[in-house]
């Protein structure tokens, strides 16, 4: 009997973890901010625990914009060797950048 209890809480407790982290925070989130060096824009696309991340940016020399160049980057969502993605209320966090959802 006490055997049985103790499987039913193991389990039961593993269910409401796994239930708990298994959202995925699906849309798309915009950022954009300006520095004395660059200015650029992230769109961080969220679809089936797959992440896409495209960035456009412009260097700033001698004060003059340069030409826009371009980066992409996937990963799985909570990948542990991908960045650490911060779910928030209609937003996400990546370190200290902060994406506001713009299409759920």
């Amino acid at each position: 009997m006490k055997t049985n209890l103790i499987k039913c809480v193991a389990v039961s407790t593993v269910v409401i973890f796994s239930a708990c982290g298994s959202e995925s925070p699906d849309g798309i989130y915009v950022a954009k901010w300006k520095n004395e060096f660059s200015v650029a824009d992230d769109t961080i696309i969220i679809k089936d625990n797959i992440v896409t991340k495209r960035t456009g940016y412009q260097k700033i020399r001698n004060g003059k914009l340069k030409p826009k160049e371009w980066s992409v980057q996937r990963w799985r969502f909570n990948d542990p060797d991908s960045p650490v993605i911060e779910p928030g209320e209609k937003e996400i966090s990546i370190g200290t950048t902060t994406y506001k959802l713009i299409e759920p």
